[in-house]
C-alpha cells in the first residue's frame, strides 16, 4: 500500500474529463474500435484547441475516416453542423475555452506576484515592468 508521501507530484498538463464507467455507456458500449477512438481523439482535440466542441470538418475528414464518423452520429455522440461537427454534450462535461483562459490568467498573476516577492522586495528594487512594485509606490 502506498503512503502519500509516495505519491508522485501532480500532473498539471491539460486533461479532458471522462468518467471511469463510459466505456460500459450505452451508447459507447456498441462502438466499434475506431469509432470508440475517434470520439476520444475528438474530445482531446477539442480541449487542446479550446473549441468548445466544435471541429471544423476538415479536421475530422482527418482525425477520422467517413464511415467512423457516421457510427458517431448514428450514435448520437457527434452532430453534424454546415461545416463543423459538435460533440455531443462537451461543455456539460470539459471545461470551456473561458474556464482553461480564466486558469490560465490566474496562474500568470500568482507567478508574477511570486517573483515579485522573491526578487524585488528582499532586494528593496522597484522595477517599472512590475505591477506590484508599481502598487508599492503609489500606496507609499
Amino acid at each position: 500500500m502506498e503512503r502519500p508521501t509516495d505519491l508522485p507530484e501532480f500532473d498539471g498538463r491539460p486533461t479532458i474529463r471522462l468518467s471511469n464507467s463510459a466505456p460500459e455507456h450505452p451508447k459507447i458500449i456498441g462502438l466499434s474500435d475506431a469509432a470508440f477512438r475517434l470520439w476520444i481523439e475528438s474530445l482531446c482535440f477539442c480541449s487542446r484547441q479550446e473549441t468548445d466542441g466544435k471541429i471544423p470538418a476538415p479536421m475530422m475528414r482527418r482525425l477520422g475516416q467517413p464511415k467512423v464518423i457516421k457510427e458517431l452520429i448514428l450514435v448520437g455522440l457527434l452532430t453534424e453542423q454546415s461545416d463543423e461537427y459538435q460533440v455531443h454534450d462537451y461543455l456539460r462535461h470539459q471545461r470551456s475555452a473561458a474556464e482553461i483562459r480564466s486558469f490560465r490568467d490566474s496562474k500568470s498573476v500568482s507567478g508574477q506576484k511570486g517573483a515579485h516577492m522573491r526578487w524585488h522586495v528582499p532586494r528593496r528594487q522597484r522595477v517599472k515592468d512590475c505591477p506590484y512594485c508599481l502598487t508599492e509606490v503609489d500606496s507609499a
